[in-house]
């Protein structure tokens, strides 16, 4: 597999700046925290996840303390002190040597200036720290600019499809996946 050439900086009005952002791993008694972001991204993007707003609006404390505890590991994108991102990386069910990347999400502002390549990364070094081979996630086909950035990171289609669930199982997916024993690629940003 060969990398895309990348750039870590936004080009904003030709101009170029550089984003300083920092992933933090947080904790079950960092639950609030997440709740708040994960109920922004399924408010921002309803088709892109599993749950739905109102599913997860009315979890418990438990729930979500659970969520965190579970053997899952969360990552939250942070830049001027907000929270702006978050991914979730797991082992697989399924595949005990896959570590799946789920509920990837990056605020709307926030988009196209790394904060999505710096949450990926965060999932692949926790994957390969943990022992995973590979790993693997699902992505909207109409999402081109996931599709995109997944793409030139070096995550290749496995020729898994699936849907969501009701009531958005019109919206079709497909499975993508990445070799820990590649080298994971800087996607273009700008």
């Amino acid at each position: 597999m060969s990398c895309t050439e990348g750039r870590s900086n936004l080009v904003e009005n030709d101009q170029e700046r550089t984003v300083t952002m920092r992933v933090d791993r947080p904790t079950e008694d960092d639950w609030q925290r997440v709740r708040s972001i994960r109920l922004r991204a399924l408010a921002d993007a309803p088709d892109a996840f599993a749950r739905t707003f109102a599913e997860e609006a009315a979890f418990a404390e438990a729930d979500w303390r659970k969520r965190l505890s579970s053997g899952s590991t969360t990552f939250i994108a942070v830049e001027d002190d907000a929270d702006v991102g978050m991914v979730t990386g797991a082992g697989r069910r399924d595949n005990p040597g896959t570590a799946g990347l789920y509920g990837m999400w990056v605020a709307p502002g926030n988009r196209r200036n790394g904060v999505a390549l710096g949450l990926v990364r965060a999932v692949v070094d926790w994957a390969r720290s943990n022992g995973f081979s590979e790993v693997a996630l699902h992505v909207a086909d109409q999402n081109s600019a996931a599709i995109q950035l997944y793409e030139q990171m070096g995550f290749a289609p496995t020729g898994g499809i699936s849907t969501l669930p009701p009531p958005r199982e019109h919206i079709t997916e497909h499975e993508r996946s990445l070799s820990l024993g590649e080298t994971i690629c800087d996607a273009t940003i700008a």
